[in-house]
Formats: C-alpha cells, structure tokens, sequence
C-alpha cells in the first residue's frame, strides 16, 4: 500500500454513506438527513498511510459521473439501507461495478440494522453476492469495527498483510 489510497462510498440517496464517512474520520454522525452534493470526502490514518475517503452521491444527477468519481479506488463500500427494495437497487449497481470497475474490490455494507423489518447482512450478502458486513451507523460505538472492516478489506484490495508485506505472487 502506498502512502494515500483512495476509497469511495457508493449507493443510492439516503443509505447512510456520509454519515459512515463521518464516523470513520472520528465524527459523532447527525441524525439530519442532509443529501450530498456531488461529492463528500473524509480522510483517516492507519499507520504511515492516509486513507482518502470518497462519499459520492447517490441521486440520479450524478449517476453519470460515477465512473469518473470511482477512478483511483482501490477499494468500493456498497451501501445500502438494508431494505428489500434497496438491496435489489444495490444489486444491479454492483452488477455495473463488476462490469465498469475491473480490479477494484467491492464490499457490501449493510447499514440501518437496527430497524426491523430489514435484510440482516447475511441474506443481504446472499443477494449482493459481494462480502458484505451488517452496520448501524448512526452509533458511535460501531465506528471501531467499522474501522476493521475498512483495514481488513483495504489490505486485502491491495495484497498486503497486516504486518505491511505484500502477498501477491510475483
């Protein structure tokens, strides 16, 4: 991994990717829905490296300029709000990640856990097809694990191990 590395937060309005930003980059997350204007950014430190994170709109006016905002990353966080309606959304947004994003790695989060009546992440991942991990954002307390997911994944995007040593096969 490099000393920056890009990831970018993608769904549809109202899933929960900016205030997932939020309390990433050590922020308690309003409960006012605020909808984001083209593009949010946050940033976070693990180790030497800064992780530039990307929250990118989700209504209908930027659609067009998803591929452009996604070009850098090395990793993509699907957000979606746990809903059935939202999650076969996100399904189709991941089948044109999977055909317009070649070797950037996808994962799935599925936020608004604590309402009932939505798709728990594990009939969430049985859907998306993607790894996916179950999520509240609005808690402060999940900014922790949160943070896992993110080195997990992003290690994994990049073929290093926790310790920094590449795995990839030469």
């Amino acid at each position: 991994m490099g000393v920056s590395v890009k990831v970018s937060f993608l769904g549809y309005p109202s899933v929960g990717k900016s205030t997932l930003i939020k309390l990433l980059s050590g922020y308690i997350p309003s409960l006012d829905y605020k909808p984001t204007i083209g593009l949010d950014f946050g940033s976070l430190q693990f180790g030497e490296h800064e992780v530039k994170l990307w929250d990118i709109g989700g209504q209908s006016a930027f659609q067009p300029f998803w591929n452009s905002y996604l070009n850098g990353s090395y990793l993509v966080f699907v957000v979606t709000d746990s809903t059935p309606q939202n999650v076969l959304q996100t399904k189709q947004l991941i089948e044109w990640l999977n055909r317009t994003q070649k070797g950037v790695r996808i994962v799935a989060l599925a936020n608004k856990q604590d309402i009932q009546g939505h798709f728990n992440a594990k009939r969430v991942e049985n859907v998306l097809q993607v790894p996916t991990y179950g999520l509240v954002g609005i808690e402060p307390h999940q900014r922790e694990k949160l943070q896992f997911i993110l080195i997990k994944e992003l290690l994994k995007a990049t073929g290093e191990d926790q310790d920094g040593n590449n795995n990839e096969a030469d």
